[in-house]
């Protein structure tokens, strides 16, 4: 997400929000998934960041809380994996070429 969201909001004419997502600690976890989940909020409010990858960004922060929790590994893991496609599809409507998306990701 730390790599891929900012290049989708580029793509999509939002710079101010990309370099406000590029600000924010890396998402490692269910700690920093609850300080990110508000800050992304924040950034579309202020920016006018398109929704979809906004919301798909948050949704990864939320599935780390959800893996965290006691017994939410698997409903988590499966809760990142969808927003992970997502981000990924909003990635490719963005304009990112498929293999240029994977390479983002594997950073």
């Amino acid at each position: 997400m730390r790599q891929l969201l900012p290049t989708v909001l580029d793509r999509l004419g939002a710079a101010e929000a990309a370099q406000r997502v590029r600000a924010l600690p890396a998402l490692g976890g269910g700690e920093a998934g609850r300080a990110t989940m508000p800050a992304l909020e924040r950034i579309a409010r202020a920016t006018s960041a398109p929704p979809d990858p906004i919301r798909a960004a948050s949704q990864c922060a939320g599935a780390l809380i959800r893996i965290e929790s006691p017994g939410g590994e698997e409903q988590g893991s499966a809760q990142l994996v969808a927003a992970v496609t997502r981000l990924v599809n909003a990635a490719v409507r963005a304009g990112l070429a498929p293999a240029d998306t994977v390479r983002t990701l594997a950073g």
